[in-house]
């Protein structure tokens, strides 16, 4: 996963082939699953089509099929896992807190649970997450 972190990450968005893309597609639907989201859930925070049902992420989760070469789709995929990086770098040793850290009201700093905020303000709000585990995120 870590080609698709560092300080190159804002040149992911444009610069992923279909071959890059179809390899990209199962790292992001494992996380998604890590984090224990439906299906549904997983659509929203992707931010697919409202005409994809959730047996469409077969595909992407086998590696079949590459995410479609769309923005912010990927731009998505880039938050989905700095923020599965974050986690890990907080909670190295259990690998179920990152999923029990987004599903769990953190009335502190979001005054709900982390994954609602990603639902309900979509790609501003996958900011705003890994803004808050990342704190290199809101350097200038």
């Amino acid at each position: 996963m870590s080609r698709y972190c560092g300080p190159d990450r804002e040149r992911l968005v444009l610069e992923l082939n279909y071959e890059e893309r179809r390899r990209l597609a199962p790292i992001v639907m494992a996380i998604l699953d890590d984090w224990k989201l439906d299906g549904e859930q997983q659509l929203a925070v992707l931010g697919m089509p409202g005409d994809t049902r959730p047996r469409h992420l077969n595909q992407y989760r086998q590696g079949t099929t590459p995410f479609p070469q769309e923005a912010e789709l990927i731009d998505r995929a880039r938050h989905i896992i700095g923020i599965q990086e974050a986690l890990h770098l907080i909670f190295p040793r259990n690998p179920l807190m990152p999923g029990f850290w987004l599903s769990n009201p953190n009335n502190r700093q979001f005054g709900q649970a982390p994954v609602n905020i990603m639902l309900e303000d979509g790609l501003p709000g996958m900011e705003r997450v890994w803004g808050h585990l990342d704190c290199t995120r809101n350097w200038s």
